[in-house]
């Protein structure tokens, strides 16, 4: 009941801030200190969004934003056809940034956000508002000795923000007075008053300096081919009140794994998807939804969703030809779908969609209620089971069919996992995800997360509750397993009479159970009770497929990547094992549906 009043609380404050930054952007467009859009006005949105911090405390200094806005308006465009206009912001620019980030505070007036993640396509104007943003961060947000930097991997890529910053800078009176002859420099800005400093950074300039960062503005995130830079300005901020680190970027090409765009990409996936919770943090992306039924890469309106400035900063007829050019040439169509539309290439497919998932799941009030094994009792079901890594995540599940032909009466899907106690805070500081929190949370007459002392999973437990509990209380058929890691534990899982089969984890032994899977949850035949460790694993699933169409899920790296699908895996694992025994007609055929065809 706690975690509930909780959400709600949390939600009425989030729901009041929201008001309160639409109801100032309104006014601001009516003043004319913003320019109204099209975008907006339609009531077109990100493709992702982080939920805005709601802390109790928190609140929106409205002044604070008007400062940012007027600050662009002493700034002048530097390129294209709105060269020479002073920089007025546009509403979905202060709706997904500068409101947010500026606007929301601490208790102690502080700014809550420290740390933005601004992915957009190509020709949006990123580049242009974070040259601005730097210069307010280095000359007007009231931080003595501000270092704010223009980072990218390169030197030539480094400059461009700078350089555009600079330019601006002595372009615009105000602010070239202040700063005088020697404030604005090749390569360095200096304010004479505060000392402050604004200047270019790459990783061939890193040992030259030592950072004590207010600032860091990243551009092109999917390029950096190493972490140092990032490390250097997320690590140099530790002495300063409110620093503010900014990366921007358009889609990576999804082929490579343990990029810095593909790691931080997977920490706003989890932020957005409520499996983790960070008030620092804040994360927008624009894009289209290549995952949409209707997802039409070429239609007019498809590009007006992922271009929120279209027609203004990005013209409509440079679209239409790149579109037109891409529907003719298919070794074009992947640049047009990552420069144009935001969407990663070559990445596995996202699988189940969480609305569907959710849907599985009875609710009372709004909040998922747990499956009660004490209503399973007697039944017949299968096993899973996942052991992972020694050091990391283990997941059984149990899978239970349907008693009757009643097409009413769904599949039930209990899992359980376990992590060695002593890895989980640097398992939780690496995957963002409340593991702590879950320890703590009941679910199946347990933890949702059980934690077995150590550093290693202790396999014992995982028997224990198997062979000593579980067995007696339910029939388990089979129960299916990875052979990986597995010898010892299932030669004693079978001499305690459990009957043990090998799940093959290529396509030929898991097609079946992912296209299952994939029915029931469409069908909303299955129930899982909103467990929150599994709904964090479906959410992280990728699908691949094969010439043939068949497909199976695809685990992820676990040194490189935050996600984690082991309670998924064990699940097709009992799933294989009822499709074994199944009736014919229970059987899905495998061309139900071809994901990525």
């Amino acid at each position: 009941m706690a975690t509930k009043g909780r959400a709600s609380s949390t939600e009425l404050r989030r729901a009041a801030l929201t008001a309160e930054i639409d109801q100032a952007i309104a006014g601001w467009v009516d003043e004319g200190l913003v320019d109204g859009t099209p975008w907006l006005a339609e009531g077109r949105r990100p493709l992702l969004c982080t939920p805005i911090p709601a802390e109790p405390g928190f609140w929106f200094d409205r002044i604070a934003v008007e400062r940012v806005l007027k600050f662009f308006l002493l700034l002048k465009q530097l390129i294209g056809r709105h060269a020479g206009r002073e920089f007025r912001l546009m509403d979905w620019q202060v709706r997904y940034f500068i409101a947010p980030v500026f606007g929301i505070k601490r208790p102690d007036g502080y700014r809550a956000i420290r740390t933005v993640w601004f992915e957009i396509p190509r020709k949006n104007g990123k580049s242009t508002l974070c040259s601005g943003l730097g210069l307010y961060l280095f000359a007007a947000d009231r931080e003595p000795g501000a270092e704010v930097y223009a980072a990218a991997g390169d030197r030539d890529q480094a400059n461009i923000v700078f350089r555009a910053a600079a330019n601006m800078a002595s372009g615009s009176p105000p602010l070239a007075r202040k700063l005088g002859r020697r404030g604005i420099q090749r390569k360095l800005l200096e304010h004479p008053v505060t000392h402050s400093i604004f200047r270019a950074l790459s990783s061939e300039g890193l040992r030259a300096h030592g950072l004590n960062v207010h600032a860091g503005v990243i551009d092109e995130v999917h390029v950096h081919r190493n972490p140092d830079v990032v490390d250097a300005l997320e690590t140099g901020t530790g002495s300063r009140t409110q620093p503010l680190i900014v990366f921007i970027t358009t889609a990576d090409d999804g082929a490579e794994t343990g990029s810095i765009y593909a790691t931080k990409r997977e920490e706003l996936d989890a932020l957005v998807g409520g499996h983790a919770e960070d008030p620092t943090v804040w994360g927008v992306v624009f894009g289209a939804d290549q995952d949409a039924d209707d997802f039409d890469p070429f239609a007019e309106d498809t590009l007006k969703t992922a271009n929120p400035g279209y027609g203004i900063t990005v013209l409509a007829d440079y679209l239409e030809a790149k579109a037109a050019q891409a529907k003719r040439s298919p070794g074009q169509l992947n640049r047009y779908l990552r420069l144009h539309l935001n969407v990663r290439t070559k990445q596995t497919t996202r699988w189940l969609s969480m609305d569907d998932w959710n849907a599985c799941a009875r609710t009372s009030s709004g909040v998922p209620v747990p499956v009660e094994l004490a209503d399973l009792e007697g039944r017949e079901c299968y096993g899973g089971l996942d052991l992972s890594s020694t050091t990391d995540m283990t997941a059984f599940s149990l899978w239970f069919p349907p008693e009757s032909d009643d097409p009413e009466e769904p599949h039930v899907w209990v899992p359980f996992f376990w992590l060695p106690e002593d890895n989980l805070k640097h398992l939780e500081r690496r995957t963002k995800v409340p593991l702590q929190r879950w320890a703590e949370t009941a679910a199946h007459a347990g933890p949702a997360l059980r934690l077995t002392e150590g550093n290693v999973v202790d396999y014992r437990a995982v028997r224990s509750l198997i062979t000593d509990d579980l067995k007696e209380r339910f029939v388990i058929k089979a129960i299916g397993y990875d052979r990986w890691n597995a010898t010892e534990t299932i030669s004693e899982l079978a001499d305690d009479g459990l009957e043990m089969e090998q799940v093959s984890q290529g396509y030929g032994g898991l097609n079946d159970p992912c296209l299952q899977l994939e029915r029931l949850v469409l069908s909303q035949q299955l129930s899982h009770g909103g467990h929150p460790v599994l709904r964090w694993h479906v959410d992280c699933v990728g699908i691949k497929t094969n010439q043939d169409g068949h497909m199976k899920p695809v685990k992820p790296d676990r040194q490189t990547s935050s996600k984690r699908i082991d309670g998924v895996a064990s699940g097709l694992n009992a799933l294989a094992m009822h499709l074994r025994r199944a009736e014919p007609d229970e059987v899905p055929e495998p061309n139900i549906r071809v994901i990525g065809a």
